[in-house]
């Protein structure tokens, strides 16, 4: 054995079989670096590493039977020992063994660092902005559904775990324009941009996308969809499938499948819940509310046509939500009576949880009806089980957060805050939320710093605005707080809310004279709930009148809880709202009133 042993090594077996072994490994990280630079198919790499393994032992038994000379390869038999130099071989395969090494130590440690790094680069490698899509029918009523479709698309995407989607204002904000794909990739802070159209005309339906690399502008994927107006679900799940696969995610096939369902097969009923988003979309940037009953009757015909539509149900569950909570703006678009309003949440909502395949989902649905009925402490359990499964979502964040915000819990909305200001500070419809939440937890500062930012980007968002002009007034830039005013007096806004912002600008003034006229037409507008009332008196500067016209209107706790997301609504007034947050163990503190409030006398 040992002699045999001596031989392999006199003959290199044993130095060809290691540089092999070096190189080979050397060979297949190249590959994989290369290959994904390329995106090669997976099976050329499998491909690679089978020839690299099949060819070890031809390369060890051509060592044994062969040898290098002068004149050549000649087999080792018809060489005499004496004129041998496989001594003097072996030294340079010495050498190429060594260099092979030390390649695959400087790649070694190059890894390492890469893996030691903060995961920064990689989590911006798996980042999409989905631009609208071009609207190329000649019939311009076909606009909702490019935007719809575009909505949707992103909506799959984005609760996908580990993929970082931009949001749907930040990318329609380059609506119309010809702004070049690395800029817009900058400005959103992301690796990849989808881009595409939509060509209605007849029976015939034309949909392209394209996936883009946004540093060097190569396309990863695109595809034309050349089909039948009865194909768009098929459409729509097939993109955003083929770009998580794409960007590589790390969810299965069957769960990608079953998170970018879009829940129906009836293309009407997706056509209406298209127009419904779209919808939905255009009222945070005008600030035009009179969207949302057009949203909703867009909702109501898609359950209509398919009765099992979760998604179109949660959208009729959002708006009755809004018509439940007094003091949301837009509250009293509906004429029906509390009691009609409350069994059309219930019913749209349990219709949501009722029809939802995707579990994960439905939690979100769970926990919105819970914090409708009190049940503060099952709801931001359930929001919580949902981010777990969607960390990304900012939806389910912001319920979450909203949830938390109801008992001013600083250190719990803390962290998530954090994450909703990670993934979405290029929303200005999200972001109107956030810094309201930070506002009345008391991060002043950080509320301050935030409105400022995003009022010099999104200068004309109503919404934006009329959260910021609060903020500066509460920390006292009473005159940077006029601007703001000045613009939102001539905006889309609902009457009663310019009249608040009036009325806060003029008690921060301290021109009481304005304010006494601003607070009557304020409680002047006629509304079912005395919500106005409440409000206008605390900028007033009178807080317990403004308790006591709530205790007289004797509103049910449902009514009341509305109230919990202002920091100076005194819970204690109300002995039943005080009892259920008590049981629930939620110690909520409050402030007298607004920093802002006009001097009483």
């Amino acid at each position: 054995m040992s002699s045999l042993f001596r031989e392999l090594k006199r003959r290199n077996v044993v130095r060809v079989g290691i540089a092999y072994i070096v190189l080979s490994w050397v060979a297949l990280q190249l590959g994989d670096i290369l290959f994904d630079m390329f995106e090669t198919p997976v099976w050329v790499g499998k491909t690679l590493a089978a020839l690299l393994l099949l060819g070890f032992p031809f390369a060890c038994l051509f060592a044994w039977a062969f040898e290098m000379t002068p004149e050549g390869v000649k087999k080792t038999a018809e060489v005499d020992r004496s004129t041998s130099i496989t001594h003097s071989t072996g030294r340079k395969l010495d050498f190429v063994i060594i260099g092979a090494l030390v390649v695959a130590l400087g790649y070694f440690v190059w890894e390492r660092q890469e893996l030691g790094e903060p995961s920064v680069e990689v989590a911006l490698e798996k980042s999409i902005a989905v631009l609208p899509f071009v609207n190329l029918s000649s019939d311009e009523e076909h606009e909702w559904f490019a935007d719809g479709l575009t909505e949707e698309i992103l909506n799959s995407l984005a609760r996908t775990p580990d993929l970082l989607v931009a949001s749907r204002t930040s990318s329609f904000q380059y609506k119309g324009q010809n702004t070049n794909v690395s800029e817009i990739a900058a400005a959103l802070g992301v690796a990849h941009i989808l881009e595409g159209s939509v060509r209605r005309s007849g029976n015939r339906l034309r949909v392209t996308a394209q996936l883009i690399r946004a540093h060097d502008g190569f396309h990863l994927w695109s595809e034309t969809f050349d089909r039948e107006p009865e194909d768009v679900i098929e459409i729509q799940e097939s993109v955003a499938i083929e770009i998580a696969n794409a960007l590589k995610t790390a969810m299965d096939p069957e769960a990608l499948q079953k998170m970018v369902s879009s829940g129906t097969t009836s293309v009407a009923a997706y056509e209406a819940y298209l127009e419904g988003l779209a919808l939905e979309g255009r009222t945070g940037e005008s600030g035009a509310i009179e969207n949302w009953d057009k949203a909703l009757a867009a909702y109501d015909r898609a359950v209509a046509l398919d009765d099992q539509f979760a998604l179109a149900h949660w959208g009729r569950a959002l708006y009755w939500e809004s018509q439940l909570s007094v003091t949301d703006i837009g509250s009293e678009l509906s004429p029906l009576s509390r009691e009609e309003r409350l069994e059309k949440y219930v019913n749209a909502v349990d219709a949501a949880i009722g029809n939802q395949e995707n579990e994960a989902l439905a939690l979100m649905f769970l926990g919105n009806k819970a914090r409708n009925e009190l049940r503060y402490a099952d709801s931001r359990r359930y929001y919580e089980s949902y981010i777990e499964a969607y960390p990304n979502d900012i939806e389910g964040l912001q319920q979450l957060i909203g949830t938390i915000a109801y008992a001013r819990d600083l250190e719990g909305a803390r962290p998530h805050m954090q994450r909703v200001l990670s993934l979405s500070l290029d929303d200005p419809f999200q972001m109107n939320a956030v810094i309201n939440n930070v506002l009345f937890v008391g991060l002043v500062d950080d509320a301050v710093s935030l409105a400022r930012d995003l009022v010099q980007r999104f200068p004309q968002h109503a919404f934006l605005l009329y959260q910021s002009h609060r903020i500066l007034l509460w920390a006292g830039h009473t005159e940077e707080a006029a601007a703001l005013a000045k613009i939102l007096r001539g905006s889309e806004f609902p009457a009663e809310n310019i009249k608040l912002v009036l009325l806060r600008q003029a008690c921060a003034e301290g021109d009481q004279t304005a304010a006494q006229q601003y607070y009557e037409e304020v409680v002047a507008i006629q509304r079912p709930d005395p919500s106005l009332d409440w409000l206008g008196l605390h900028i007033m500067g009178k807080p317990e009148a403004a308790h006591r016209i709530l205790v007289e209107a004797d509103m049910d706790k449902y009514a009341l809880a509305s109230f919990l997301n202002y920091p100076f609504f005194d819970h204690t007034y109300f002995p039943e709202l005080a009892a259920i947050l008590e049981q629930q163990g939620i110690d909520r503190p409050f402030i007298e009133g607004p920093p802002y409030a006009c001097k009483s006398d």
